[in-house]
């Protein structure tokens, strides 16, 4: 579309100051006829009076020599200014044209739209392309990440760019990519999951190359934003892989303690692992067992019209009372959805629920996000938890209003 308007606009512009000059030079041409036709008004009169003896030989031959004067004068200006018009209609509307061509083909290419249709129409060519070549790829990303050097705050074009190099195992290249998405990120307003997501990628490419170190520090930067199974996970790994047992199996634990509905042999066989390599150096380990609540949170079926904004707010708060002691917030992604709370989740200083013989358990949708109660969030059921028991479960229902 910036092309197109690139190249017609100028010519629309020259056609209509084609038109107004023509339309001034017609109306010129106008003038001058009409000038001609008073010079022989006039002469005529002339004659007419010479023949009626009003004016005697002299005097008509001296009128007479200046009317044709000026008669042969202003038709000379006609016969030029019909020239003038006729050259301009045949060849310098012609020259023009080509001239603003010319122009407006050196304006496409400098404000850069013609190197973006040639990157679109790569990416096209490929992807109808069955037998695709590695070579053609990365032409076509190198293409593409040299087209982003002008725009360098096009969060989401340097984003798709680190994941097609990550798809190409070119983690080096996406590494750069994706620290450059922090940077611009992080100059403006954005969701703490955006930023915690970025950083896992980035994780992940400093993991598959060998930069461990690196690699936890991303993960960890990123717990820090949102809590998740992938980061948990990785951050355990790569805590086990140099040689932090001890941190590993802290990770490890609040992985299960995180997500119930994975399986945790699989990870406490990790921790045990872990756990043995400690017994060689003589450290005999166990990860803190925080109290925590499993809540199961059936939803009705009009989840699915949320939207993007909605969020789901789990509590746990003393019986009869509205400060909650731990709450947690989360996306809307599935009609059921399974939350674990525990002290990690503690509100402030007032304490987690470990410290409480028994408490109150209840969910809610905010529509808009936020944490305080508005008109129109869905509530849930309220269900009193013993906290003498290991791990209780509790299912909470939440009603639209």
């Amino acid at each position: 579309m910036l092309g197109f308007l690139i190249w017609v606009c100028p010519i629309l512009i020259f056609i209509l100051f084609a038109f107004r000059q023509r339309s001034q030079a017609g109306v010129e041409l106008d003038s001058s006829q009409q000038a001609v036709e008073i010079h022989k008004e006039r002469l005529a009169a002339l004659k007419a009076r010479h023949d009626a003896g009003e004016i005697d030989d002299e005097e008509y031959q001296s009128f007479r020599l200046e009317e044709e004067k000026a008669l042969l004068a202003d038709t000379e200006v006609v016969s030029r200014q019909t020239n003038q018009s006729l050259t301009l209609s045949w060849v310098w509307v012609l020259v023009a044209t080509v001239i603003m061509m010319a122009a407006a083909w050196v304006a496409y290419d400098h404000l850069g739209a013609r190197d973006a249709v040639a990157v679109r129409e790569e990416f096209r060519a490929l992807s109808m392309n069955a037998d695709l070549k590695p070579e053609e790829i990365e032409a076509a990303l190198d293409s593409y990440e040299a087209l982003l050097q002008s725009e360098p705050d096009n969060i989401e074009g340097w984003f798709r760019l680190s994941r097609m190099q990550m798809d190409m195992q070119r983690h080096e290249s996406a590494i750069r990519s994706l620290q450059h998405v922090l940077e611009q990120l992080r100059l403006v307003e954005h969701n703490a999951d955006d930023e915690a997501a970025v950083l896992r990628y980035l994780g992940q490419s400093q993991a598959t190359i060998g930069q461990t170190e690196a690699a936890l520090a991303s993960y960890e930067s990123s717990l820090e934003y949102g809590i998740s199974n992938n980061a948990l996970g990785m951050a355990g790994r790569l805590s086990y892989d140099l040689g932090l047992y001890q941190k590993a199996i802290d990770y490890w634990t609040r992985l299960t303690l995180n997500s119930p509905q994975i399986d945790v042999s699989i990870i406490d066989d990790f921790i045990d692992d872990a756990k043995n390599r400690l017994a060689e150096q003589g450290i005999d380990y166990e990860a803190e067992q925080p109290a925590r609540i499993i809540v199961q949170v059936e939803l009705p079926a009009a989840w699915e019209g949320l939207s993007d904004q909605a969020a789901l707010f789990v509590y746990a708060r003393p019986v009869g009372q509205r400060m909650p002691l731990a709450v947690k917030r989360l996306r809307v992604n599935a009609g059921q959805m399974a939350v674990i709370l525990s002290d990690a989740d503690a509100m402030g200083p007032m304490g987690g629920i470990s410290e409480q013989d028994e408490v109150e358990v209840t969910a809610r949708i905010s529509l808009t996000g936020l944490a305080n109660t508005q008109p129109g969030d869905w509530t849930g059921t309220a269900e009193i938890v013993d906290m003498s028991e290991s791990s209780p479960q509790v299912t909470i229902q939440v009603q639209q209003p």
